[in-house]
């Protein structure tokens, strides 16, 4: 029971911290695979996908010494309630947009200039929400055929939908708009030109925040409130581990304590106690940590398959991840065995002997 309930609380700590992880994961391939060195986005936005700039902007970015390409795109979050789908994003790319370069189509075509009332989807997303090319989705209010079924390197984009930029700032009513701007640096760029070219796009406008893609992706809200909630799951299920190992340990130096009495009787030093109560307590931690892994694993690869989270975890966890919940298994039960080893140490074997 001791093993099960110590592999609960290390499935919730590696399954939600790899969750966790592996947004954030996500989100930093998003943008390392496609080489982007700065993220320019309007500063102080909580829901950085409603905020704006002005498309025009992105001419002038284009423009600064140290600057290879620019590229800007507006984003917003749409649901399929209907199919269980209610956080699903929505691109709008200019048709000539590099990205589309970056994504494979599996069938249909891509998007085109003037393919109004058009939309490719991801072939998560289409799968999820039983699409083919030809079919009609209804995005706003409005229908669009479904005219590609594309793949991406990206869990996201593979459950994201992706119309043309102009359709997607008529939807939204955001003319002339977009969420941001990607930066491609001359290649070569060092740490030091970045930020200097950060400060300087800042410096041409005082409501825009340019950050270092890594920068960005820990300052991404919705990032730091799950980092933040997985670790305070977490850690009230490691709170009840930890009572249930020191609960168990307890009683099990209890019940022997007419043993541990002649053991120290017959010349067993304080150590020796303290090291047999220890030892037992770590290999109930390692059975914990085994479950715990396995399941977490299972748990993981389950939710990356599930039609209503396959868009959003990536189904699988990273090792230093699964490398944490087995530390912190250990640690819950050195801690558990602590106090019952140092009080097992100490009983005076006459006394010991004489307890009933």
């Amino acid at each position: 029971l001791t093993v099960l309930g110590l592999g609960v609380a290390v499935t919730a700590v590696v399954a939600l911290v790899g969750v966790s992880h592996g947004f954030e994961n996500s989100l930093s391939e998003l943008y390392n695979q496609r080489g982007v060195d700065i993220v320019v986005q309007r500063s102080g936005g909580s829901q950085r996908v409603n905020s704006g700039i002005d498309a025009s902007f992105g001419k002038e970015l284009v423009k600064l010494p140290g600057v290879e390409r620019v590229d800007g795109g507006l984003m917003d979050v749409i649901s399929f309630p209907e199919y269980g789908q209610f956080t699903v994003l929505i691109n709008g790319w200019a048709p000539d947009a590099a990205m589309f370069n970056e994504i494979k189509v599996r069938s249909g075509d891509r998007l085109h200039e003037g393919d109004n009332h058009k939309a490719m989807l991801g072939h998560v997303l289409a799968a999820n929400i039983d699409k083919k090319v030809g079919d009609k989705v209804e995005l706003y209010a409005e229908e669009f055929e479904v005219i590609g079924i594309f793949e991406s390197f990206n869990v996201y984009e593979n459950g994201s939908v992706i119309v043309l930029l102009e359709e997607l700032q008529r939807l939204t009513d955001r003319p002339g708009k977009v969420t941001g701007f990607l930066i491609h640096a001359q290649p070569g760029s060092d740490d030091a030109q970045l930020q200097s070219l950060a400060r300087q796009i800042e410096a041409m406008a005082p409501d825009v925040s340019a950050k270092r893609t890594k920068e960005f992706i820990e300052s991404v809200q919705q990032i730091q409130l799950s980092r933040a909630m997985a670790w305070v799951v977490s850690g009230i299920a490691l709170m009840i581990g930890s009572v249930g190992m020191l609960n168990t340990m307890v009683m099990s130096v209890y019940e022997r304590i007419k043993e541990i009495g002649v053991l120290r009787a017959i010349g067993w030093r304080k150590s020796r106690v303290v090291a047999m109560v220890l030892l037992e307590s770590l290999v109930l931690s390692i059975g914990g940590a085994v479950v715990g892994i396995i399941c977490a694993v299972l748990l993981i690869r389950f939710l990356g398959s599930y039609p209503l989270t396959a868009n959003l975890v990536q189904g699988k966890i990273a090792p230093h991840v699964l490398l944490q919940g087995f530390l912190i298994a250990l640690f819950v039960g050195v801690g558990g065995a602590a106090y019952p080893a140092w009080w097992s140490a100490n009983l005076v074997p006459r006394e010991a002997l004489l307890k009933k």
